[in-house]
């Protein structure tokens, strides 16, 4: 596929997890790539937002549009919006030649299929680039399983706050996790944030 899959990177906290996604949507407009980057939860697009803007990010709110834009606008463009909104139903026309775009996402689903559709639309896609989930120990999937022990191993270890985990392995066992969620799972109601989405489907967690 065009757009390669990237390992996770697990970042020690929330706050760390949004500077470090900035920092690398920053990094790929300094080669002049496109960024597409998505947040399941309107809670943290708004805070993605307002980072983009105290650094200066243009960058415009993407909606259901011609897939085909993503490829084949002038470098260095930032989109912003809901994985919802990047529906691509099949193979886009060809990239203007050179294009590359990363594709960001700032936090996973609980339900590991949501994420899936944004793989699957990533491989329809026409230009080269990498897709790359975001996520932190403060994530409430990551509380469900124990991301205290975690980050007190880490402090033990005496490795730094803005240094990510990303393995394999650890991107692994975040999918068995959505997976065992989305086994309990019923009706997946849309909410606000992702504490919000624990409250209304999985109460008592």
């Amino acid at each position: 596929m065009p757009v390669s899959m990237v390992d996770d990177k697990v970042w020690f906290d929330e706050t760390t997890k949004l500077r470090q996604v900035c920092n690398d949507v920053a990094d790929a407009r300094l080669i002049n790539r496109n960024v597409l980057l998505l947040s399941n939860f309107e809670a943290t697009l708004s805070r993605l937002s307002t980072e983009l803007q105290e650094r200066s990010i243009s960058h415009d709110r993407f909606s259901v549009l011609s897939p085909a834009e993503l490829c084949a606008s002038s470098p260095g463009k930032v989109w912003l919006g809901s994985p919802l909104a990047f529906n691509v139903a099949q193979a886009t026309s060809p990239a203007v030649s050179g294009n590359k775009l990363e594709i960001i996402v700032a936090e996973h689903h609980p339900i590991q299929s949501h994420d899936q559709r944004v793989v699957d639309s990533a491989e329809r896609l026409a230009c080269d680039g990498h897709l790359c989930f975001h996520f932190s120990l403060d994530d409430p999937v990551m509380k469900l399983f124990g991301s205290e022990t975690i980050k007190a191993l880490l402090e033990r270890l005496g490795i730094p706050k803005d240094e990510c985990i990303s393995h394999h392995l650890v991107t692994r066992a975040i999918r068995t996790a959505q997976e065992k969620i989305e086994s309990k799972v019923g009706k997946d109601v849309p909410t606000h944030s992702a504490e919000d989405w624990f409250k209304y489907n999985l109460p008592g967690t």
